[in-house]
């Protein structure tokens, strides 16, 4: 892996959330510090003061900083773990959705945990967004 792959890999795009307003992403900074961004029409990006040092912290933090302004993840689908499928899942996250997606027969090794997954039921909102910022090359 080269350095500037690298780098894109630490600012990738982790998970999303929308208001009525603006969109919110979830960026990985570092390997340890995830922090939420505001986007504006133009797509540019705004930093904010909300972070975590892992993924859950950076949502649950974000729900309650943001809670006045309609805040809410947008549906990326169900996380299964493969062999063995669940039968519920758990909420995807719009990485692992991205990846899910963008597999042949929908099945990607999540690093996370360990296994292969597959992530089903995203909405429709959720897959034109990521078309949008594919295009942008925002992901």
């Amino acid at each position: 892996m080269t350095a500037t792959e690298q780098d894109n890999s630490l600012e990738s795009l982790i998970h999303v959330a929308k208001t009525d307003k603006n969109y919110f992403f979830l960026r990985q900074r570092t390997p340890i510090l995830y922090e939420w961004v505001k986007t504006d029409n133009e797509s540019n990006e705004e930093g904010t003061e909300v972070f975590g040092l892992n993924i859950e912290e950076a949502v649950r933090k974000a729900n309650r900083a943001f809670k006045h302004l309609g805040f809410k993840s947008l549906d990326c689908g169900y996380l299964y773990t493969l062999p063995e499928r669940d039968e519920h899942g758990i909420n995807a996250y719009f990485f692992q959705m991205k990846e899910s997606y963008r597999a042949s027969n929908g099945v990607y090794f999540d690093k996370i945990s360990g296994n292969n997954c597959l992530v089903q039921s995203a909405s429709l909102q959720a897959l034109n967004l990521m078309q949008q910022l594919k295009q942008q090359n925002r992901l």
